[in-house]
């Protein structure tokens, strides 16, 4: 079944990654083609002529257009490279340069001094693209208006006609939130998220085209994509689940829920992982006004529209993963989200209903008390699921050694990744 986002019922050229609350994101319904993240395998450059650079508000000469590098683009490199090597590494290698790539990819957007490159994956709102300024590469999540339709460049206008009807104001809207939110959840640690370096505003002939959002190149792959997860063996999924709640308590323990968990938005990039996609992502305690998240995979208080808990993710979480290790998403379609009696049906099992939602695991048969224990997670009534990524870590780490998968404890990551109290 085709899996479909919801929502029922002072622009700047450049805004600097910084810190900060965003407002709630609301998804307009839309059918979502499957993102698909190609493997670095099948990641073939795109030709140089067929390049498109992105316009640039400063004049030609400023930018270096032949012979050496430039100074700034070596710079920025360097600084790409130690950042990655550090991801590589681990937080224990010291102090981080991320504040300083950011610093660099900004005044690179601001400058227009970038290209965009070959399409890597297309989203039902958006298209990323390998993009590099000089010899650093990173990607740039695109979202195009008319204009940039109809006369933008070639090498993004191709791509962006084939997504859902989505109004460009809504995606303006959801890139700016996941700029904000990604922007909230940077820091100097080895975050277990996609990093947010700028969000630039495209223009041509000095009209607005659309807008980029600069973002960490990741190699890898998500699970969504058949082709990888068959390489992995149950046990290399259950690992991928542990760092996947780990992430997930990274962002609650400051303060966001995702509020779009499902297999295309967590990534693995040598053996790690990294969640992306923050564009519905709200703080928690928010209380929609409208549905909003991927069907197949929404909790009761999402369908009712009741504020928002760790828990909410918690839910999707467990659904996520039971497609993972074989299973079905929830039949929610678009249309049964419209009629009233599905969601006082949802209204009762959020009061009520103490039984899981998902109970076929298939690929969990030999280990059924993990397959229970992500059944938890999907139980409708509160007060009975899973509330939060400290109790299902500590119950995935005894239950696996149970098994004699031995998990490292969480309880260090979720020390090191708490919040720091808001003033």
């Amino acid at each position: 079944m085709a899996r479909s986002r919801v929502a029922l019922g002072c622009d700047g050229d450049l805004m600097p990654s910084k810190r900060s609350t965003p407002g709630p994101a609301e998804r307009t319904a839309a059918g979502e083609k499957n993102r698909r993240y190609l493997s670095p395998s099948e990641i073939k450059p795109a030709p140089p002529p067929a390049a498109a650079t992105v316009p640039s508000v400063a004049p030609a000469a400023a930018r270096g257009a032949a012979g050496p590098l430039p100074a700034a683009a070596s710079e920025l490199a360097r600084l790409v490279q130690e950042d990655v090597a550090r991801a590589a590494a681990g937080a224990a290698a010291g102090p981080g340069t991320s504040h300083l790539v950011r610093e660099e990819l900004a005044r690179a957007a601001q400058s227009g001094s970038y290209t965009i490159q070959n399409m890597l994956a297309r989203g039902a709102e958006s298209v990323l693209y390998r993009a590099s300024a000089g010899p650093a590469t990173f990607c740039a999540k695109a979202i195009r208006n008319f204009l940039g339709l109809t006369i933008g460049h070639a090498a993004t206008r191709q791509h962006q006609s084939k997504l859902s009807d989505v109004s460009y104001r809504n995606k303006v809207r959801h890139l700016r939130n996941e700029f904000a939110v990604g922007g909230a959840l940077q820091d100097e640690t080895d975050t277990p998220i996609v990093r947010v370096y700028a969000l630039r505003k495209v223009r041509r002939f000095g009209l607005e085209m659309g807008y980029d959002l600069l973002l960490e190149h990741i190699e890898g792959a998500d699970m969504s994509e058949r082709s990888f997860t068959r390489t992995l063996s149950v046990t290399d999924k259950i690992g991928i689940f542990h760092q996947t709640v780990k992430a997930l308590g990274f962002m609650h323990h400051r303060l966001y829920i995702h509020l779009d968990m499902k297999p295309s938005n967590i990534m693995v990039t040598q053996g790690r992982v990294k969640l992306i996609d923050f564009g519905v992502s709200v703080t928690l305690g928010h209380q929609p006004r409208t549905i909003t998240g991927t069907a197949g995979y929404l909790s009761p208080e999402q369908i009712v529209r009741d504020p928002l808990t760790e828990a909410t993710d918690i839910f999707a979480l467990g659904v996520t993963f039971a497609v993972i290790f074989g299973g079905k998403q929830l039949r929610q379609s678009a249309e049964e989200l419209k009629s009233r009696q599905f969601r006082s049906e949802a209204r009762y099992h959020l009061a009520s209903v103490d039984q899981p939602t998902v109970t076929e695991i298939p690929e969990l048969a030999e280990f059924p008390e993990l397959a229970q224990l992500i059944g938890q997670c999907t139980v409708p009534r509160l007060g009975k699921r899973i509330a939060n990524t400290a109790t299902l870590l500590n119950r995935l780490e005894r239950t696996a050694e149970v098994y004699g998968i031995h998990l490292p404890s969480g309880a260090a990551d979720a020390n090191a990744h708490r919040a720091a109290p808001r003033e």
